[in-house]
């Protein structure tokens, strides 16, 4: 850019985050970001690109956006009836699918905005769809967002996708007024702000944009800006309350959380989850088709066909809960049900749960292809055969079975009864865990009630007599080989819940039991059954040989242990119910006279290092554990459900009303029935954190099985969510909290739904995020010299911040503000943050993330002049889109050398887009001069046989000092006086010529001026042989044939005879008198041509 160029700053309104919400399934998907494709004639004209979104797509038009949703549910329905159709049944009607359209016109704008994609990927689309193969096209590529500059006067706007989503952003120039963005609604059931938040309601998705929150970049500081939306009828526009400064950024940015429901149309319960490979999440309950609907199976899954009755039904979210990985069917024609699940260090997952299936699904070489069976149960579902248990290996990418097998005997396995001691919760018949170690073996906690279950170099390979034994079994991976397994009881009720590994592969196992001869060791804590049902605690040696030390824990009420957890020494958690009066050792946090224990206990179990309870205090247990840490600063995390389920079911008769929570709790008031989290310090004297999470109207609630924490306080979560049962509205709701950028934000069946969520804990992590000078565009990772790049503190916990930045630079913070950097050389950085807060047992967490720098290839002319009426070529290169614009918005052009024709000085905007996604914009100035328009007159002197003198005069005005006017009359002769004469000295046409010159501006008038001399014959003799002589010609100049009228000059002729009477005339000559119908002889002529003199003489007539 020249001199000439005026630099100005930029205001960003990122406002609109547009998050779908689906009523229906969403289909099949690419889990990264939208990605918006080109129209390279697939779709009608003025679509110009088009995104899938969840539920359907969003498509760009000049001026508008338009959201196009199908009812994926039904299409999976019918997708689904095609494959269990049978060869004799008529062949189904067709159904019409339902589908709804919003449109959001940007009222006024520039529909002649030129569009400009960034971030091409190298993956690309075909399309030969249907019979007319003008609409087929093949290399239509898709682009990260799209770029459409002087949307309004002043204001570009930016449309790109985040996570499944889309962002737009409008960046406003200094001076240019955002209250011209207006966007009307059309095609929604409703419109509504609701805390702040726009809601589109359609009949098949919501279309949400977050309430603004507003910031500005100053001084390298955040600082907020009050940003609101304003709804007038069906436009939506945007205020800001209290202003902002114009010349700084301003962001406006939403905050985010995971949770989601699946989508199911079919009732679909939520019983275990588990962490996934970086940060995804699988989830697991039941569905089944006793009210209709389907369960949404993605394509390609290991299992899309539905067995029959009860099927397990896995489900594997992305990290941010806002895509379905995959979902599968898991089960043969009876009933299954899932009770835990973990991943193993392959990225499979392990599923542990009960089968009444004589068909469940098994492998090759699985351990036991047999369904051994049992008596009949009811326990949450209904086991006609009873049951046995099942373990199962899916592949990460949920493709592939890669192991199954039944283990069990002639009775009930991986049951508790539902009628005993053990069982005080809905879903405690459902209670087990797996765990695997490094080399993948499976690990598993159960209970049984088989005398013949499978022994293996067991420590008891008797069963015990009583109703139920626990079960501790290893298995190999492929689920062909039990290494080992045991019983582990006494004469009554026995089962084991939960199982850890410590630093020496030891396992600890832990449950409940009735029986007094329950095996345990010598100098324990505990060494015997206090009350009708006390917890129990045993380490097993690594090789399944021995229990090492057994304890009960317990009271002479009920008590049982559900989860344990060892901290970095091997130190024994528990987290427990009781009814009685537990212990509360001095000095820890406590609700006393509640029903929620939590024990620590050395590695040895002879010592018991603290105890306490909390709860409501009202002396029976409030809630049903559901999943439990110890992390590595040692603070203890639980989780647990409560309500009118269990009191319904004939349970405890308790609610959640009453538990702890902090002033920072997400959500601090329950309905009664919801779930409820709690982090306390490693020694439990202080309780750190306490929330509700749940709705207003379903009962919260999880159907057996366990959900785990990651071991950085993140809880990953199932959830049996909006059910009909004991719904306050007496019918299916969707009240549970989702996030805006979730899967599913609705429960779409008759009765449950299952929701999953992480929910993150943690008090102290490091986090990075890239982002844009503009802070437009998180999670940037690269730029072109010279751009900045920001990097955003989004750490929660720390005092102080360390920063490398990867080429030397080092900053220390004492507070989350941003930094802004520029990198001076190409190549990739990894940048480093360091959260430190030496107040906290983690003292410090780091993160990093990469930067890759280039060089930028966009190049711009300099500004630059050109004389008016002429045309000049603007250059730009190094991109691979451009994008020209007027200031006045009459001229766009795409090419990177347009060409131009200014009628006065104007300024070019360009936005050059490079191949590597940076945005170079720029401005050239065009100084349009104007040019001299030179008038003159031209006089030529009365000659009959000689040439003709030329006069000429300039008559031009509007003359500016230093302009410079001359003659030129063609012969090689100028003049540069106002008027001049001038004499040739050849015949010929000679353009005449006044010059003007100003600056380097050269324009000229030109006449064309024909100077010959006129030859006329003196005898014609016309009718001879030779015909060469025929007619009265009057030659113009020295060329043969030429005449005046040949240049335009009429000719007048009159011949006279010798007495003076006139023979012949003609005002326009053709040349054609031959004398016809005369005598020869003498006869005299006037032969007059116009602009020139008359001629008189005589013509001998010879015949």
């Amino acid at each position: 850019m020249s001199s000439r160029t005026i630099r100005r700053k930029v205001i960003w309104l990122g406002v609109g985050l547009i998050t779908l919400c689906r009523l229906a399934f969403g289909g099949p998907g690419d889990p990264s970001a939208a990605k918006f494709i080109e129209n390279k004639n697939q779709w009608p004209a003025g679509v110009q690109f088009s995104a899938k979104i969840p539920g359907g797509n969003m498509v760009l038009q000049p001026g508008k956006f338009s959201y196009r949703f199908l009812d994926y549910g039904k299409l999976q329905e019918l997708h689904e009836q095609t494959h269990h159709h049978q060869e004799n049944e008529p062949p189904s009607k067709e159904e019409p699918i339902q589908g709804h359209m919003v449109d959001v016109t940007f009222v006024r704008a520039n529909r002649e905005a030129q569009p400009l994609p960034f971030g091409q990927s190298s993956t690309y689309y075909n399309y030969f769809l249907g019979n007319d193969s003008s609409r087929w096209t093949s290399g239509a590529h898709a682009y990260s967002g799209v770029l459409y500059p002087s949307f309004y006067p002043g204001i570009d706007l930016k449309v790109y996708g985040l996570g499944q989503h889309v962002k737009y952003d409008l960046t406003v120039a200094p001076y240019a007024d955002p209250s011209v963005i207006n966007m009307t609604y059309e095609g929604m059931d409703a419109l509504l702000l609701d805390k702040g938040n726009l809601y589109a309601k359609t009949s098949l998705a919501d279309i949400i944009e977050q309430r603004p929150v507003a910031y500005q970049f100053i001084d390298g500081r955040r600082t907020a800006v009050v940003c609101e939306f304003h709804l007038e009828g069906s436009t939506l526009s945007f205020c800001f309350p209290k202003g902002y400064d114009p010349c700084y950024e301003l962001v406006i940015d939403p905050l985010l959380i995971f949770s989601t429901y699946s989508g199911s149309t079919a009732d679909n319960w939520g019983s275990t989850a588990t962490p996934g490979e970086h940060g995804t999440l699988y989830s697991s309950g039941v569905t089944n088709r006793d009210l209709g609907g389907f369960f949404p199976v993605t394509p390609g899954a290991f299992q899309t066909t539905f067995g029959g009755n009860y099927d397990v039904a896995l489900l594997k979210y992305d990290s941010t809960g806002s895509q379905l990985l995959y979902a599968s069917y898991l089960g043969g024609d009876d009933v299954e049900s899932p009770h835990s699940l973990v991943m193993n260090s392959s990225h499979d997952l392990i599923i542990l749960g009960t089968t009444g299936s004589t068909n469940f699904p098994t492998t090759a070489t699985a351990y036991d292809r047999t369904f051994n069976g049992g008596t009949f149960a009811v326990n949450v579902v209904v086991y006609q055969q009873g049951t046995d248990i099942f373990l199962a290996r899916v592949a990460s990418d949920g493709r592939k079975l890669l192991a199954s097998t039944f283990l069990g005997g002639l009775e009930n396995d991986g049951l508790n009864p539902r009628i005993g001691p053990l069982t005080k919760n809905y879903g405690d018949e459902l209670r087990g865990d797996v765990i695997t170690d490094a080399q993948d073996n499976i690990y598993i906690s159960s209970v049984t009630s088989s005398s013949d279950f499978p022994m293996e170099n067991s420590i008891d390979p008797s069963f015990n007599g009583g109703t139920t034994d626990a079960l501790l079994l290893k298995i190999d991976k492929d689920l062909s080989d039990i290494q080992w397994s045991t019983y582990i009881g006494g004469t009554g009720f026995d089962a084991s819940h939960t199982l850890k590994f410590n630093k020496s592969g030891d396992i600890y196992i832990a449950g409940g039991t009735s029986s007094a001869d329950f095996p345990v060791t010598a100098g324990v804590y505990q060494a015997a059954l206090a009350g009708d049902a006390d917890g129990w605690i045993a380490k097993v040696g690594q090789a399944g040989d021995a229990i090492k030390t057994a304890t009960f824990t317990g009271t002479t009420g009920f008590d049982q242990v559900y989860f344990l957890d060892l901290n970095e020494d091997d130190e024994v958690f528990v987290y427990g119910q009781t009814a009685g009066q537990f212990p509360i050792t001095p000095g820890v946090y406590n609700n006393p006279n509640s029903g929620q224990f939590i024990q620590k206990f050395d590695a040895t179990l002879n010592q018991l290092m603290f105890s306490t309870v909390f709860g409501s205090g009202r002396g029976i247990p409030d809630i049903s554990p559901t999943a439990f840490l110890v992390n590595e600063c040692n603070n203890i995390y639980m989780s647990g459900w409560g309500g009118l389920i269990n009191e319904g079911e004939g349970y405890w008769n308790s609610n959640t009303y009453g538990m702890p929570v902090t002033a920072d709790a997400y959500q601090r008031i329950t309905s009664g029935s919801d779930f409820y989290f709690m982090v306390l310090t490693d020694d439990a004297s202080r309780f750190l954190y306490g929330t509700y999470l749940g709705g207003s109207q379903s009962r919260t609630h999880v159907d057996g099985g366990t959900s785990r924490f990651d071991k950085g306080g993140i809880v990953y979560h199932a959830v049996c969510s909006g059910c009909q049962a004991y719904n306050a509205s007496g019918q299916s709701s969707s009240d549970f909290p989702t996030t805006a950028n979730a899967w599913s934000r609705q429960n779409r069946s008759l009765n449950c739904n299952n929701a999953a969520f992480k929910f993150d804990l943690s008090s102290l992590k490091a986090r990075i995020q890239t982002n844009s000078v503009a802070l437009d565009h998180p999670g940037l990772n690269t730029i072109c010299i010279p751009d900045k790049i920001v990097f955003q503190n989004l750490s929660t916990g720390g005092e102080t911040y360390e920063w490398n930045l990867g080429d030397g630079t080092y900053i220390t913070k004492q507070d989350t503000s941003l930094i802004v950097h520029q990198y001076m050389n190409t190549g990739q950085y990894t940048v480093w943050l360091k959260a430190i807060d030496k107040g906290t047992c983690k003292v410090k967490d780091s993160t990093s993330t990469k930067v890759f720098v280039n060089i930028a290839l966009a190049k711009v002319q300099d500004d630059d002049a050109l004389c008016l009426g002429s045309t000049y070529t603007l250059r730009a290169s190094g991109g691979a889109t451009y994008a020209w614009k007027s200031q006045d918005g009459t001229f766009t052009s795409g090419a990177a050398t347009p060409n131009v024709s200014p009628q006065d000085t104007t300024i070019y905007y360009i936005t050059i887009v490079e191949a590597s996604g940076c945005i170079h914009k720029d401005t050239v100035q065009l100084d349009v001069i104007p040019v001299i328009l030179p008038e003159f007159e031209i006089d030529r002197s009365a000659e009959c046989f000689n040439r003709p003198i030329i006069t000429v005069r300039s008559t031009t005005d509007s003359l500016w000092q230093g302009d410079r006017l001359f003659f030129d009359f063609g012969d090689g002769t100028t003049v540069d006086s106002e008027e001049a004469q001038h004499e040739y000295a050849k015949d010929g046409l000679y353009n005449v010529k006044l010059v003007g010159v100003r600056e380097f501006c050269v324009t000229e008038k030109v006449m064309p001026m024909p100077v010959f001399r006129l030859l006329i014959p003196n005898i014609i003799t016309p009718g001879k042989a030779d015909n060469a002589n025929d007619v009265f010609t009057i030659q113009y100049g020295d060329q043969k044939g030429a005449t005046p009228a040949d240049y335009g000059f009429k000719t007048s002729v009159v011949i006279y005879n010798r007495w003076g009477k006139k023979v012949y005339e003609s005002a326009d000559y053709q040349y054609d008198w031959e004398g016809e119908g005369l005598a020869a002889g003498v006869y005299f002529y006037e032969v007059t041509v116009s602009d020139h003199a008359a001629c008189k003489s005589w013509i001998q007539l010879v015949k």
